[in-house]
């Protein structure tokens, strides 16, 4: 039911020399070897205390001044680092806690490892839901600010209806030793059905939450400033103009088509002849008007030549993930992302590039760039590096909660590549197109959930900002 194996990522970064072909490369400990070895640590500190656990983890030691190795990292190496992140990682739950001793059954991490070991193995074994059933992604948020666990859990859940797979995670996770703990700990904050019928209702209904805060502001912003007696047949051509071009541009889409006699790009002189009219439509129409009074301006009567006009071909908006305007971009363009990535990572993270797979962070890269305009694209790299550096304290506060040495080590995938800094810039500005086109290249969605939630929810200050 739960999407997210936190143990998915390396404890530790690549060492200079070591690529994804190696033999001690970082998917080489895979989920299943660090999954063993927790369950090893877990059975051998039940019943321990705080101090005795304490120890255990001082004993521990780690793979210090990581930048300085020069030999390839060995198994043994990695099991180390996975042992002293575990052990900090249940010390720190009981001192936030005040448990007085560990019990695995208390441990909401481990219940979503188990989970995430549960679906690997049905996906192994070609386990399929029943097809009469709908999959449900289900967000719950923290009450308490004290609590220790994640600000916001995503799970799914198959059920017949809303109901009946809410209920489901309830009973799995709302206990005392499930994901959720007590009751009220955690309040369920969404509930998505994800399927293409469920998806087109959702953009039906953000098409229309669009349009009210057109319509909203556009008649705020004009009240006050209204034009004189504005001429009432260019109104009306305005409004026409604009409830083809906003308020129902394309019916030839999935969502609620418009009737026959309703607005679609297109001309009045043409089939079905009408002219067409709508809040929105008239909002903007008088916004425009106003907009053009205030820097004394004014719309001039088209001349017109020869027999007929040709209108130009109209576009289809902001290109979707399904339909990227400008595919991959050049090559130049990749590579001065990749080393603003790479400054501002070096700096946050105080690694080097030979700790670094270049490649992936190159994939990484080329996908973020492919939803930058085609028209932004020259300009990106500059605007990038002033996104980061505005956030500079956030993307520290990012490494230093998911990095090796963070709480958190080994949930977030990403964190390990420089690239990654551009999908923090990316969520900011199309997440959804990135989210569209992150699948659409076959990578692992998880990924970039985990990522896009700790980027969103779990870097900004004490007073919320960003």
């Amino acid at each position: 039911m739960h999407h997210v194996p936190l143990a998915e990522t390396p404890d530790t970064p690549q060492p200079p020399g070591r690529d994804a072909r190696s033999e001690d490369s970082l998917n080489s400990l895979g989920f299943e070897k660090r999954f063993e070895a927790r369950k090893e640590i877990h059975r051998e500190v039940t019943g321990m205390t705080v101090g005795q656990i304490h120890e255990l983890w001082v004993a521990a030691g780690g793979l210090e001044n990581r930048e300085d190795q020069t030999q390839p990292f060995s198994t043994e190496d990695r099991l180390t680092a996975v042992r002293r992140n575990e052990l900090k990682r249940i010390w720190t739950l009981m001192t936030e806690d005040g448990w007085p001793s560990y019990s695995p059954d208390d441990d909401p991490d481990i219940q979503r490892w188990l989970q995430a070991q549960q679906e690997r193995e049905a996906r192994a074994s070609g386990v399929v839901p029943d097809p009469g059933l709908i999959r449900y992604r289900i967000v719950a948020q923290r009450t308490d600010p004290e609590h220790p666990g994640a600000v916001r859990l995503t799970n799914y859940a198959y059920g017949r209806s809303v109901e009946e797979a809410l209920a489901k995670v309830r009973k799995a996770l709302e206990k005392p030793d499930g994901l959720y703990g007590d009751q009220g700990m955690y309040r369920v904050v969404e509930v998505v059905e994800e399927s293409p019928e469920s998806e087109v209702r959702q953009q039906e209904e953000a098409r229309r939450r669009y349009l009210t805060t057109i319509l909203e502001n556009a008649t705020a912003t004009v009240r006050g400033r209204e034009p004189e007696a504005p001429d009432a047949d260019l109104v009306r051509r305005l409004d026409d103009f604009f409830t083809r071009a906003v308020t129902f541009p394309n019916p030839h889409t999935p969502g609620v088509h418009p009737r026959p006699h309703q607005a679609t790009f297109g001309w009045t002189s043409e089939q079905p002849y009408i002219e067409h009219a709508s809040d929105p439509g008239r909002a903007l129409a008088l916004f425009l008007l106003a907009y053009l009074d205030h820097y004394g301006l004014e719309l001039v009567t088209a001349v017109r030549t020869g027999d007929r006009s040709v209108p130009s071909p109209v576009g289809e908006g902001r290109p979707s993930a399904r339909g990227a305007e400008g595919g991959e971009a050049a090559p130049e363009i990749v590579e001065r992302v990749m080393d603003i990535c790479g400054q501002h990572y070096a700096a946050v993270t105080g690694t080097s590039p030979e700790q670094w797979d270049q490649e992936s962070s190159r994939e990484v890269v080329s996908i973020a760039l492919r939803t930058v305009r085609i028209a932004e694209r020259n300009a990106y790299p500059q605007a990038l590096e002033t996104y980061l550096n505005e956030r500079r304290a956030r993307l520290e506060r990012l490494w230093q909660r998911y990095g090796p040495d963070g709480m958190f080590a080994g949930e977030v995938v990403l964190i390990d590549l420089p690239g990654c800094f551009v999908l923090c810039e990316r969520i900011d500005s199309s997440p959804l197109w990135l989210e569209g086109l992150w699948t659409q290249e076959g990578q692992e969605e998880t990924a970039l959930e985990r990522f896009r939630d700790s980027w969103l929810y779990d870097t900004s200050d004490k007073d919320g900002g960003r």
